[in-house]
């Protein structure tokens, strides 16, 4: 024991105050390594045995044919032509929550050539606010699957002006009864 001290004693004169700093320091940042590292270790394997399965069941289910569905057909969610006057009356009045004014339209229904579909032309003369335009169309479309705004022409007088005009062309689409 006492020849190892002096051995130590001897290289630690040798290396001076820095090495044995740096020899310290070294090991140091191994024991910290050792320490650090076992449980990133153990979590890496963890996760590595989730992975594998997870892709084996993936594997699985893609593997398995997928369950047949009856297709959907979204023309018989349309409403029949009778609610016409409901929906445009939907329209109205959410204008009117909107603080738009509808003092005038041109409705014209038209039944659509080899379809059982009736579509409403409808011509609104608008004018409001920009941003009340804005949500009351967002409102309509979200409430009224089955219309579709084909033109949307937007006019204002003068630059300062907080209120345009705008005139909207929508299509109502509707199931004709037979």
């Amino acid at each position: 024991m006492n020849t190892l001290i002096w051995k130590l004693r001897r290289i630690a004169r040798r290396i001076g105050a820095a090495g044995v700093a740096g020899l310290a320091c070294l090991v140091a940042a191994v024991a910290l390594a050792a320490i650090a590292t076992l449980p990133a270790r153990t979590q890496l394997a963890e996760q590595t045995r989730q992975l594998a399965e997870l892709r084996a069941h993936a594997a699985a289910r893609m593997s398995a044919p997928p369950p047949v569905e009856s297709p959907r057909l979204p023309l018989a969610d349309l409403p029949p032509t009778a609610a016409a006057a409901e929906q445009i009356g939907t329209i109205e009045r959410l204008a009117r929550v909107h603080g738009i004014s509808l003092t005038r339209g041109q409705y014209s229904a038209t039944p659509q050539a080899g379809t059982t579909l009736t579509r409403w032309q409808i011509v609104l003369p608008v004018e409001a606010s920009y941003p009340a335009v804005h949500a009351w169309l967002a409102t309509v479309l979200e409430r009224l699957p089955n219309l579709a705004l084909d033109e949307l022409k937007l006019k204002r007088e003068r630059i300062e002006s907080a209120t345009l005009q705008a005139e909207l062309r929508m299509s109502l689409y509707m199931e004709s009864t037979p």
